[in-house]
């Protein structure tokens, strides 16, 4: 019987078997792809351990058994869910630093690589956010593959701000590692507590950084926005 026409679920031994041939039709990529969305929903809601093989079948309205026609477990599906999360936002801030003229300062780096990664996980959906939420609930052969690529972002982040102690907009004294640490832990805290309707997003990033670069000493003005982007004292 060709494996286009078999109906019953299969066990996760047979679906090694049946994975590769499935997934090579566009059809199936599409299906895939729907269950690795219900999954980033599921599991930006509620959780890893929470989630079943079954609640991710319901969101993506399959049968359970069918998901094994494209992973072989929970752990491969957040695996891929992880990976993606972490893939997009760094990719997102990386075109967005890319995309400034050559001349821009660090201010002017450090403010859109704080807007991408904001916008990545408060507007773009449930794999960014799962990424924040379930990682540390993750298997440890899990945590340690994803690991590479957040510690690949992290040291985006590090060069980044190290470029801002070279240029003298940080002061040689701080603690860069510190310092991302607090910043990227910050932003990705607020996933549980933004709302679009208290301020736009491009507003949070610009309140970030201005305490990132002027801490919060009385008498040190912060940044004031101009209608290019640029950080000006007030």
């Amino acid at each position: 019987m060709a494996i286009r026409n078999v109906r019953q679920p299969v066990s996760k031994s047979q679906a090694g078997s049946i994975r590769t041939p499935r997934n090579a039709h566009p059809k199936s990529a599409v299906t895939r792809q729907r269950v690795l969305d219900a999954a980033a929903r599921t599991f930006s809601l509620n959780g890893y351990a929470a989630t079943t093989i079954n609640d991710i079948a319901t969101c993506a309205e399959m049968q359970g058994g069918s998901i094994y026609y494209y992973f072989e477990s929970k752990d491969q599906i957040l695996q891929e869910v992880l990976d993606v999360g972490i893939t997009r936002v760094f990719s997102a801030v990386r075109m967005a630093v890319a995309a400034l003229p050559a001349a821009s300062g660090f201010t002017q780096k450090l403010r859109v690589a704080v807007t991408a990664h904001l916008t990545m996980l408060l507007q773009q959906g449930d794999y960014t956010s799962a990424n924040i939420r379930v990682f540390e609930q993750a298997p440890p052969t899990v945590k340690e593959q994803n690991r590479r690529l957040r510690e690949a972002y992290a040291e985006y982040w590090r060069e980044l701000l190290s470029s801002g102690q070279r240029s003298g907009e940080i002061r040689r004294s701080a603690d860069v590692t510190v310092l991302r640490l607090m910043l990227l832990g910050a932003m990705n805290w607020a996933v549980n507590w933004y709302r679009p309707d208290r301020m736009p997003i491009s507003d949070l990033a610009d309140k970030f950084c201005d305490i990132a670069i002027h801490g919060v000493q009385p008498g040190v003005g912060g940044p004031v926005s101009t209608p290019s982007g640029r950080f000006a004292r007030s």
